[in-house]
């Protein structure tokens, strides 16, 4: 791959992204919202692998991993007007299909190089990576799951803070409802990543997403997670009780003892 072909691409995600205009406010501001999202990750996408001292083609595919990673999503919320895979359809298959229609790698990179970007794509939003993913293409989808939750977890949280800086956002807004799933706390303790299938209250989204604290890969994600305080952060709109206390002192030993 080469310096030219990640142009192209760049390129191309610009142009790509801006064949959804919409006159409702709703929509225009949520596609906005994930063509930030999706360079914002390329950029931790690059963080983290200089920190893992990729060499410049790992860069470059950790480079189009990153801007390409959520491309399903434009389509996803204009057809279903939800970010939420289980009522609508997995967005990562869904990215992959408007790749391979766009023919966007035609001519680009090798086939190798393809199979690996699409591999790592198919595999970020999975709870676990498919057990058949080895070596150099495991690493890569461990980097895309670690930029993708640590620039999730910035949003959110700065969405709970201060949720007038980013109207619109499709995100529970409901801080009031304080019931959790006794089954989401055990299965935490039990250090499992909980499917959003499982989820029945706003509670319980919070605490799968401090939970992915825990299924960090590179010591630098979590490096960074800890700079910018997401537990403490997002603890704060989680209601504190015997149940959740728990969880809290459980992920802070094993981020203690991950170091």
């Amino acid at each position: 791959m080469t310096q030219e072909d990640i142009r192209f691409f760049r390129t191309w995600f610009e142009e790509y992204t801006k064949r959804f205009p919409s006159e409702d406010p709703e929509i225009e501001a949520n596609l906005w919202y994930k063509k930030e999202h999706s360079i914002r990750v390329r950029e931790y996408m690059l963080t983290l692998g200089h920190d893992l001292r990729l060499n410049e083609n790992q860069m470059f595919l950790a480079e189009v991993i990153g801007l390409f990673h959520d491309v399903g999503r434009f389509e996803q919320y204009v057809r279903y007007h939800t970010f939420k895979d289980y009522q609508s359809e997995d967005h990562a298959k869904l990215g992959l299909s408007v790749l391979e229609r766009e023919q966007v790698f035609l001519g680009r990179g090798s086939e190798q190089e393809k199979d690996l970007i699409f591999t790592a794509i198919l595999n970020h939003n999975q709870r676990v990576v498919h057990k058949k993913v080895l070596g150099n293409t495991l690493k890569l989808c461990k980097l895309i799951r670690d930029a993708d939750k640590l620039d999730i977890l910035e949003q959110v949280i700065s969405f709970y803070e201060n949720p007038a800086r980013t109207p619109h956002f499709a995100i529970e807004r409901n801080h009031k409802d304080e019931r959790y799933s006794s089954d989401i706390i055990q299965g935490i303790l039990r250090g499992k990543q909980i499917s959003y299938t499982s989820v029945k209250t706003p509670v319980d989204i919070k605490l799968i997403r401090l939970a992915w604290l825990l299924d960090l890969n590179y010591p630098a994600a979590l490096d960074l997670a800890k700079r910018k305080q997401f537990l403490p952060r997002l603890f704060a709109f989680i209601p504190q009780t015997k149940d959740t206390l728990r969880v809290l002192q459980y992920i802070e030993k094993v981020i203690d003892n991950s170091q």
